[in-house]
């Protein structure tokens, strides 16, 4: 174990200090080792670091976590691949709020294939299970990795396919890649382990707590050039997704449903307020194309869906003309940064907010 590895669990674990501060604290000091080195009055002055964070990070290293870190990652063969190391992905450097560094096992080559996303519902139907397979086995026999959640539904049909085509598959995670969520899956992320790669920001052992699927939704964006949702209800998970490949400035993609198939309504929603809709592989295929580049926008549509209880007591927290940051957001409405980005891309997709640089939010005049 060397001091590199003692120094990432260190930040992973501190309270407070997420992904975005992190990155802050190594752009403002250099390194991970300088920024333990650093006295409370140099930590203070960075952006976002209240003093009760400060003295967290001058606590002494929980030696006892490290070492336990340390066990877990050779046990299952995990290699931890932080933001400044070649085999990080370039597409999820170019995120707001990339992951400092990512636990992953498997091949990490697949880190750096192109690849597309395909997320949905946790209970498909008949329609939705052969849509998946069929997107999924196409795009890597055109020589792309699917990326999704290994949860019940969709996610477990499109993983599913790619091993069956031997085609290139990444799992990302909503916990700890020792923990095996849903348990019925230990199998096939087994199988995974072996041909494709698993991948999660949380340290070993971590639940899957709830606050964790939506940081794990934008690494699943992240990594992707775009993004297809098959069947989602109105209100899904897979919707965040989306939303978050928008923010990326990266393509969404939907499947059409019957609209009396309550498994369709947000899939057909999307289609409705501007995503791109596809019938084929070659659809996507088209749309992204060698023209497309991370970083420049699609072009498609702004997305807008209804208002509810959480979109506006946000949006009533954002005065005026006045930007606010969210970090600051996210104190004033007691929620997570992650919680809350979802809701300001829907007030930013519905019209109601604008985004600035360096995640400041205004009401749109």
């Amino acid at each position: 174990m060397n001091k590199d590895f003692s120094d990432l669990i260190r930040i992973l674990s501190i309270p407070g200090v997420g992904p975005r501060k992190s990155l802050d604290l190594i752009t403002a000091f250099g390194s991970l080792e300088k920024v333990f080195s650093a006295d409370f009055r140099q930590l203070t002055q960075i952006s976002g670091i209240k003093e009760k964070t400060a003295q967290s990070i001058l606590l002494p290293p929980d030696e006892d976590l490290i070492a336990g870190q340390y066990q877990l990652t050779e046990k299952f063969e995990v290699e931890i691949i932080p933001i400044w190391d070649d085999a990080y992905p370039d597409s999820l450097k170019q995120i707001y709020d990339p992951p400092i560094a990512l636990f992953c096992r498997g091949n990490i080559e697949l880190l750096k294939q192109r690849s597309v996303a395909i997320v949905g519902t946790r209970t498909p139907t008949r329609y939705g299970k052969e849509t998946a397979v069929d997107f999924a086995q196409g795009l890597v026999k055109s020589g792309y990795a699917v990326v999704s959640g290994g949860a019940k539904g969709i996610d477990t049909y499109v993983h599913t396919a790619c091993l069956r085509s031997n085609g290139p598959t990444i799992v990302v995670l909503g916990n700890g890649i020792d923990r095996v969520y849903p348990a019925e899956n230990r199998t096939l992320y087994d199988e995974i382990g072996n041909q494709g790669l698993l991948v999660s920001e949380f340290l070993m052992g971590s639940k899957p707590d709830a606050p964790n699927f939506p940081r794990r939704n934008r690494i699943i964006s992240g990594l992707s050039l775009g993004t297809l949702v098959i069947e989602a209800a109105e209100r899904s998970g897979s919707l965040i997704t989306a939303y978050f490949a928008l923010d990326q400035n990266r393509e969404v993609f939907a499947v059409p449903g019957a609209i009396n198939s309550r498994q369709s309504r947000g899939t057909n929603g999307l289609i409705r307020q501007g995503a791109k809709l596809v019938e084929s592989v070659d659809d996507i295929l088209s749309e992204l194309g060698d023209k497309f580049q991370l970083g420049q926008s699609g072009g498609q549509q702004e997305l807008s869906i209804g208002l509810d209880a959480k979109e506006q007591e946000v949006y009533e927290k954002i005065k005026g003309d006045e930007a606010i940051q969210i970090d600051d957001l996210a104190v004033e409405t007691d929620q997570t940064t992650f919680s809350l980005l979802s809701i300001l891309l829907q007030l930013e997709m519905k019209g109601l907010v604008q985004q600035l640089p360096g995640k400041y939010f205004k009401r749109r005049a």
